[in-house]
């Protein structure tokens, strides 16, 4: 059986018609599948890069804000490192036959510069709380930050007493003309200290309050005074 020619060229038609299809179909396929693609990355738009969570638009890189990953971010409330302030070795001891407690101040350590050369000139105030009636200095060391005292000091206080009283050693820098600043000092409750022996210890100095005018600077100025007032009792003889 002989295919006649008309429809010989009808099949070939049909073939390239049936390939024309599927390449369309496959084509549409393919496009939708990129379509796709790129929704999903813009929908996306997020990837974490160093530590940092980044919004891609575009190309343009954007921080934000991770608020569920709490180790990411930088603590402002992180405590500081305390300011070193020195160190004050001293001793107490009480005498029961005296009533009188006996405070030795040896020396300090580790004092900060607090002058403009890079040195202090540093001496130590004690006195008892509540009262502060009696109050005791040290002589001035100058241009040292590791001075050797060596001193000692009594207070006249009954034992029963003594408990419900606190030692203030408070570590100065003298300044001639000026407010003296207050490096730092040693609070002791007495209640807290043995006083079966003696006791001989190093404490770390705290943060202290400054005292408006240093006992030495205001020596200086009570004598500067009286001889003013001296020179002008002269000048009207």
């Amino acid at each position: 059986f002989a295919v006649p020619s008309w429809g010989i060229a009808a099949l070939g038609i049909v073939g390239l018609c049936m390939v024309l299809s599927l390449s369309v179909c496959v084509w549409r396929k393919c496009l939708k599948k990129k379509d796709k693609d790129k929704e999903k990355d813009k929908n996306k738009g997020k990837e974490k890069k160093g530590g940092f969570d980044t919004e891609m638009d575009g190309g343009y890189i954007k921080p934000l804000k991770d608020e569920g990953n709490k180790e990411t971010e930088l603590s402002d409330n992180e405590p500081k490192q305390e300011e070193k302030l020195g160190r004050l070795h001293f001793t107490l001891d009480y005498n029961f036959t005296d009533n009188t407690l006996v405070v030795g101040i040896l020396q300090a350590a580790e004092l900060p510069a607090m002058d403009v050369g890079g040195s202090s000139d540093p001496y130590v105030k004690l006195y008892l709380l509540p009262d502060k009636k009696k109050k005791f200095e040290t002589k001035v060391h100058r241009k040292t930050l590791e001075p050797n005292f060596n001193e000692s000091f009594i207070f006249k206080v009954p034992y029963t007493e003594l408990g419900g009283k606190t030692l203030v050693m408070t570590v100065y820098d003298f300044d001639r003309f000026s407010k003296h600043d207050a490096i730092g000092a040693v609070k002791i409750p007495m209640s807290s200290v043995d006083f079966s022996q003696s006791l001989q210890e190093w404490k770390d100095l705290q943060k202290a309050e400054k005292e408006e005018v240093g006992a030495h600077c205001e020596r200086r100025k009570r004598a500067e005074l009286g001889k003013n007032k001296d020179a002008h009792y002269n000048e009207e003889k």
